[in-house]
């Protein structure tokens, strides 16, 4: 086969002499076969640079990418490590000393502790502070050149609770305060001998309901139960007279204390447990 192989390629290049019919079919086959291998080389070569490209392009997104995150991841680290990350002090505004210290201790923030754990836990210490200490009302946290600055509003006081000789704020609510004070501040009333937080809660309701004259007119209040009356209080006014009444109905009946204070020449002593009327202030 291979001798006729030759012998016919030899004969194509060398001689005019018409092809026999499978000779002519060889020809066919090897013009083909050499056609497609052609093809084959062109596509490759064609194809082969466009790869090496994509591989570059790809190559170069990773190390790109790669490189972003390192960074980030680097920057990030040194953040945390130097100081400009950490709280420098704590301030508190709109309350006094005493409350400042207690809402600090509330909020669980320290010098040191990185200011982003403070931003991302704001609403938990504003919750804790407000739970903590009646006098709160709303807190809100500035964060600047590493202060924290804790800017309270404060809920309305109604008096202070008398307890082993310090003096705790009671709010509108109820609500007594974990603050310990000496003394009680402003012009309001000291109640005293109030044992359970179904009475303050109530005394609290009443006291709110008062108008502002009246309530700091108060100097103190007791709790004096007796056996016909356990929610007997007793009134000490600020202008030396005094007054009887029941814990319910006290707000209600107050308002005709002017009125009754009014025509009296002297002290009086007002009882308010079962209608109203006062006498001589011995």
């Amino acid at each position: 086969m291979k001798f006729r192989l030759n012998n016919f390629f030899g004969r194509e290049k060398n001689s005019n002499q018409p092809l026999t019919p499978w000779e002519q079919a060889q020809k066919k086959r090897h013009k083909a076969a050499l056609k497609k291998k052609d093809f084959k080389k062109k596509r490759m070569g064609n194809k082969l640079p466009k790869l090496v490209k994509q591989r570059k392009m790809l190559l170069h997104k990773k190390m790109i990418i790669n490189l972003i995150f390192f960074g980030f991841i680097t920057i990030i680290s040194f953040y945390f490590i130097l100081p400009i990350s950490k709280v420098k002090e704590v301030n508190v505004t709109g309350v006094d000393q005493a409350t400042q210290e207690a809402i600090k201790k509330a909020s669980g923030i320290k010098t040191n502790d990185y200011l982003l754990q403070v931003y991302l836990e704001e609403k938990k210490a504003a919750g804790q502070i407000k739970n903590d200490i009646s006098e709160v009302k709303n807190v809100s946290f500035v964060l600047k050149d590493r202060s924290v600055n804790i800017q309270i509003s404060k809920e309305k006081v109604v008096g202070y609770l008398l307890i082993s000789n310090n003096y705790y704020a009671l709010n509108s609510k109820g609500n007594a305060s974990i603050v310990q004070r000496t003394s009680p501040e402003g012009n309001l009333p000291v109640f005293s001998n109030f044992k359970t937080s179904s009475e303050t809660k109530l005394l609290a309701k009443e006291m709110n309901k008062l108008a502002t004259s009246l309530l700091t007119g108060i100097s103190e209040i007791h709790a004096a139960p007796d056996s016909v009356n356990p929610e007997r209080i007793k009134v000490y006014m600020n202008d030396g007279n005094e007054i009887i009444a029941t814990l319910p109905t006290f707000s209600g009946k107050m308002k005709y204390y002017s009125q009754i204070k009014a025509k009296a020449t002297g002290k009086i002593k007002i009882n308010f447990e079962v209608g109203a009327y006062s006498t001589e202030l011995k």
